[in-house]
């Protein structure tokens, strides 16, 4: 696990402020390079009972002594209610979520390319699936399978990429602690990125630093570039 050290995220996000006043950094203009206060006591302590654990020490740690959401990768961190109320269903009792029921069942990746026999050519894959129902008729199968039990389950949202993928924190099964991409509703899969929420908010800061001071503003290169994967 990545430590998460306060002071220095504190720091980093003084010195981001100061150098992009204007907000050009990507997703700046969402979180405006600030935090919100530490999470509320009661709210933690509801989610932990209902966890029957407490959250993975980096994620808490950074919830209690850095702030409840804010500044972050993409368009922020979420706060734990607006994570908590993204798996909530009607005014289900928090105990009843499937965040904190069950557990996420994934050990590894699941690519919905390689489950579908995607091709290599991009024209290709578009092309079968303009003509060929059976081949369209399997992304959309996968689609409805990763979104429903189990894999719904044991995991919190912590933010957003866009497109309708987003970044989730396993909170219970045996990848607890490792932050994921789930990009189901866009059709491509559920990917580990190997690192826990401290290091993925970590990689994050310094390369948002790294890009302010070359002055460069563009969109990073992708949902993968904050994990600790092969060739990265």
């Amino acid at each position: 696990m990545s430590p998460v050290d306060p002071a220095r995220i504190l720091a980093r996000l003084d010195e981001l402020r100061r150098l992009d006043p204007a907000r050009r950094l990507f997703g700046a203009d969402t979180h405006v390079h600030a935090l919100a206060p530490p999470v509320d006591a009661a709210l933690l302590a509801r989610a932990e009972a209902a966890l029957g654990a407490p959250l993975p020490e980096d994620y808490r740690r950074f919830l209690v002594e850095v702030g409840d959401g804010g500044a972050g990768p993409y368009h922020g961190v979420l706060s734990l209610a607006e994570s908590i109320a993204r798996c909530a269903l009607n005014d289900a009792p928090m105990d009843s979520l499937p965040a904190f029921t069950r557990d996420f069942p994934l050990a590894a990746d699941v690519d919905f390319g390689t489950l579908a026999g995607k091709p290599a050519s991009w024209d290709e894959h578009v092309r079968r699936l303009a003509h060929e129902p059976a081949y369209a008729a399997r992304w959309d199968e996968l689609r409805e399978e990763y979104a429903a039990p189990p894999f719904d389950g044991g995991w919190l949202p912590i933010c957003d990429y866009g497109c309708g993928d987003f970044f989730f924190l396993v909170v219970r099964g045996p990848r607890r602690g490792t932050v994921w991409v789930n990009s189901v509703d866009s059709a491509t899969g559920l990917y580990c990125l190997e690192v826990s929420f401290g290091a993925f908010h970590e990689r994050w800061l310094e390369d948002a630093l790294r890009r302010v001071r070359a002055g460069d503003f563009a969109p990073g290169t992708g949902h993968l570039e904050y994990g600790k994967r092969p060739g990265r």
